[in-house]
């Protein structure tokens, strides 16, 4: 198990979240590199983030979010009005993130700390927001156990994982990179799946990357109620050769059997 976040650590030193199609961080990040990174991510490789993900409904509440990489996201509840936290394995989110709330002139309250052992008490959140992260973890149903723990009760977790029948997963990493190129026989299937992480090879750096059934969430998320689904994220470049066929315009038709995406919203 250690050796798994050993490995996502040393992946997201390297190439920290939202650097990667940025060409990597500059050497001292200014106010004009995240709102690029922040615009990259909501409008360009993200964008189903907009209709999936409400951060208003934070407004007045206490956020914690599980995985902070850059900052981002938990600038985003910030800015809505939310009291933010947040916990990360990696020591370059930590210096990002203090960095990107800083020159944006907001509080907030970052640690780097394992998710399998949150740092903070019981009852503590309003909601606990993980999105793309939890995933690459051994360790994830007793990260959701531990959000669990921290949720007052009454609080909402929302929680993004990967989907396993999706056409990202079957089509791009699969069937594309895995079978057509050949990565599967010579990298086996950790490896190849570690390479859909920017900065990744499979070989040195092997950041864990797990997809999930929306059966196989609603059996980890049994302890929550009201738990609902949506399942987004769809492009046609997620289909190698043949995505050139479907128009961009009815991308969105697709989304609920072929998106990337599960988000989970429970209530503890």
């Amino acid at each position: 198990m250690e050796e798994y976040k050993f490995e996502a650590q040393k992946q997201w030193n390297k190439t920290p979240c939202g650097t990667g199609s940025l060409g990597g961080r500059p050497e001292d990040p200014d106010l004009a590199f995240f709102d690029t990174v922040k615009y990259t991510r909501y409008e360009i490789e993200d964008a189903w983030m907009n209709k999936a993900i409400d951060f208003k409904i934070g407004r007045n509440k206490k956020v914690l979010e599980i995985g902070y990489g850059m900052g981002t996201d938990l600038l985003s509840w910030a800015q809505q009005g939310a009291e933010v936290h947040g916990i990360d394995i990696t020591q370059t989110h930590y210096e990002l993130a203090t960095k990107n709330f800083e020159l944006h002139g907001l509080k907030c309250n970052l640690k780097v700390c394992d998710s399998s052992a949150i740092d903070f008490p019981s009852n503590s959140f309003d909601i606990v927001y993980s999105l793309g992260v939890l995933h690459h973890t051994p360790d994830t149903v007793r990260c959701i156990s531990e959000a669990y723990r921290v949720l007052k009760p009454g609080g909402r977790l929302i929680l993004g994982m990967y989907r396993k029948y999706s056409a990202f997963h079957i089509f791009q990493m699969l069937l594309w990179n895995g079978i057509l190129k050949g990565k599967l026989r010579k990298l086996g299937y950790l490896g190849l799946m570690s390479t859909l992480e920017l900065g990744a090879d499979g070989i040195k750096i092997k950041p864990l990357v797990k997809t999930y059934t929306t059966s196989q969430l609603k059996a980890i998320l049994s302890d929550f109620s009201n738990v609902q689904f949506k399942v987004t994220h769809f492009k046609r470049e997620h289909m190698p050769v043949i995505g050139r066929l479907i128009p961009r315009f009815v991308e969105p038709w697709f989304e609920k059997s072929l998106g990337w995406y599960i988000v989970a919203f429970a209530t503890k």
